[in-house]
């Protein structure tokens, strides 16, 4: 008997334009005249967002004060100067794109600003309509305007390599991931330490202890698929 291998269902990705000043993200890259995108989105316990945005060509001191007079931000540093640009990790308390995409059922995977106009992209699940998606958006988000509506194979929910967050998918649990990835985010493994355990610890809401106890298990795990594969491979 042939067995039919399962059939891919494309997904709907859209984009949106954002011109709402009230969106921190649009009204900084407007000031400062920066560009500014969405590195990494993780969503907390406790319900706030964790956001690591890279912003260009702009001092890190306005950035900062910029965020200490958002409401919706409730804690803000920045992580690392490079090469690309600053590195920022803010908490997000209130309301922001990514979170309106979050209540509707989509799917952040990009945002951006430039010159005081945001560039926004989600995926919309199947079950999910796409009209109330983007009435949503627009509603919560005034001046902002329905660009596109694409169909697209199924990707990756992270910015990983081909082959790497299937192994991290099969092996770490949701929390192990977050945990790994702030800490790699926020400069745990760089030296000198970018960041202290306690640290990645407060920008999750977990305590410092728990922090320390996921990212030693992550370790464990893809220490052992790593390892594993090459003593295969040997």
């Amino acid at each position: 008997m042939t067995v039919q291998e399962p059939v891919e269902t494309p997904i709907t990705e859209i984009e949106l334009e954002v011109r709402d000043r009230n969106c921190f993200f649009v009204r900084l890259s407007a000031e400062t005249d920066c560009l500014i995108r969405l590195e990494e989105l993780i969503h907390r316990a406790d319900g706030d967002l964790l956001q690591y945005f890279s912003v260009r060509e702009t001092p890190p001191e306005d950035v900062l004060d910029m965020a200490a007079s958002e409401s919706a931000i409730a804690e803000a540093r920045l992580v690392r100067n490079g090469p690309d640009g600053n590195l920022f990790q803010f908490v997000v308390s209130g309301p922001c794109v990514t979170a309106t995409l979050a209540d509707t059922g989509a799917i952040t995977r990009d945002v951006s600003a430039a010159g005081g106009v945001g560039r926004v992209v989600a995926t919309v699940p199947a079950h999910v309509a796409v009209r109330t998606v983007v009435e949503t958006f627009r509603t919560r988000h005034p001046d902002s305007e329905f660009l596109a509506k694409r169909e697209r194979d199924q990707s990756p929910p992270v910015r990983t390599k081909s082959g790497v967050h299937t192994i991290l998918a099969d092996r770490l649990t949701e929390k192990q991931y977050e945990v790994l990835r702030t800490a790699y985010l926020s400069g745990y493994f760089a030296w000198p330490r970018e960041s202290a355990a306690q640290e990645c610890a407060d920008a999750l809401g977990i305590a410092q202890p728990t922090f320390s106890q996921h990212l030693r298990a992550a370790q464990s795990k893809v220490f052992t698929a790593l390892f594993d594969a090459a003593v295969d491979d040997g």
